[in-house]
Parts: structure tokens; C-alpha cells; sequence
């Protein structure tokens, strides 16, 4: 009866350790809860169909939008980026960066850089980081437009998000 009672407790163990790292990897930013201030992105992510490529990035560090832009984005102009999946997908990579970058690896890489550090997203545009006099960071996307960091360091299973005051613009 004890021997049986193990065999019990070790499977149902075994099979839920498979089951939670199987959602892990199939839920992308799962970092990112339904009451975060950047749910509104990862849902977008989720939209495009982005988990299975993140999952095979290996570790991401996802620069993610506040949910206010897409509040105050027209309902037009929103319904054309989530019905064109292209579009959507190319906005998403334009926020992402393979590898797992903490605030610590970026200011590294921006002592490195002399005072910028350049990442490239997943489309293969350039992601520039700077520091304001005051020390604030602004990431730079492919089309000169600047934003301005508010969280930092946000834990997600394979990687790490960072929040911004608006969106990052894919290339042309």
C-alpha cells in the first residue's frame, strides 16, 4: 500500500511539473499579468501568434508599451494593426531583443558604447539606448523616434520586460 501511495504521489508530481513548464513555454510574457500596466502589449504578442517564436528565441528582453498609448490610440487605427497579421507581427519584433538584457547588461553595454548602447530588435533594426543628464534611459527605434523608459526588470520565464511611454516604430 505504501509502495503504491508513492508511485501515486511521484506521478501526479511528474505530471504536473510537465504540465506547468509546458504552459510556461507556450505563454509568452506570462510575466505580464491581466492587471499590469502592459497587458494591452501582451496581448498583441499573444494576437500575433508570437509565442511559439519567442519560446524558441531562448531568453527575449521585451521593451513594452504602457497600455495608455493603445487607450488613446484611435479605434481605427488599432483595428488596422490587429487585422493586418504582417503588421503585427512586425510591430511586436519591433519591441523585441533576443537575449536577456537586465538594466545592469544594458548600462554595461552603454559604458562600453560610450554613453549608448545599440541593440537590434527582431526585424534587424537598431535599438539605440542613451542616458538623459539626469540619468533617465531613452531607447531610439529604426525611425528617430524616442521614448522614454518607466519600469525595469519586469521577471518573465525566458527573458525580461522593460515598460516604455510609447510605441516603437518597425523600419520601412
Amino acid at each position: 500500500m505504501k509502495k503504491l501511495l508513492i508511485v501515486l504521489l511521484l506521478t501526479t508530481v511528474s505530471v504536473g511539473l510537465i504540465s506547468h513548464k509546458a504552459s510556461a513555454q507556450s505563454n509568452a510574457l506570462s510575466g505580464i499579468g491581466d492587471e499590469s500596466d502592459y497587458y494591452k502589449f501582451a496581448s498583441l504578442v499573444r494576437k500575433a501568434n508570437m509565442d511559439a517564436a519567442l519560446t524558441a528565441l531562448g531568453s527575449y528582453t521585451v521593451f513594452a508599451p504602457d497600455n495608455f498609448i493603445f487607450r488613446d490610440m484611435t479605434p481605427g487605427k488599432l483595428d488596422s494593426l490587429t487585422g493586418d497579421q504582417t503588421k503585427l507581427e512586425a510591430f511586436v519584433k519591433a519591441h523585441i531583443v533576443k537575449g536577456k538584457l537586465t538594466t545592469m547588461d544594458i548600462t554595461k553595454k552603454m559604458t562600453l558604447g560610450k554613453g549608448k548602447a545599440t541593440l537590434t530588435n527582431l526585424l534587424g533594426q537598431p535599438l539605440v539606448i542613451t542616458k538623459t543628464k539626469d540619468n533617465k534611459l531613452l531607447i531610439k527605434d529604426s525611425q528617430g523616434n524616442i521614448r522614454h523608459f518607466l519600469a525595469f526588470d519586469m521577471k518573465d520565464p525566458h527573458g525580461v520586460i522593460d515598460g516604455i511611454d510609447d510605441v516603437l516604430m518597425p523600419g520601412k
